[in-house]
């Protein structure tokens, strides 16, 4: 069998790199959250249509209600805020 030979590569980054690098690291970041947003969306009922948004209800720090509203066909309606059967 042969050796694995590395690699080394030599980098120099002044100040300015530096920041354009953290830029670049903190809209990476944000663009996670984006995508894992994306990933959660719930479709609607009605249509289908991934335009609408949940809108929720607290009492306290317990979410006593949460209201599903679509963009594209304007329905409406109640989601459950616990799993079934854990009244």
């Amino acid at each position: 069998m042969g050796s694995v030979r590395g690699i080394t590569i030599e980098l120099g980054f002044n100040d300015k790199s530096k920041l354009k690098l953290r830029a670049i690291a903190k809209h990476v970041g944000a663009l996670a959250d984006e995508l894992d947003a994306i990933d959660k969306k719930q479709p609607c009922e009605r249509c289908g249509s991934y335009y609408g948004y949940v809108q929720k209800y607290f009492h306290g720090d317990e979410v006593v209600s949460q209201q599903y509203r679509c963009h594209e066909c304007l329905a409406e309606y109640e989601l459950p805020t616990r799993l079934e059967g854990t009244d």
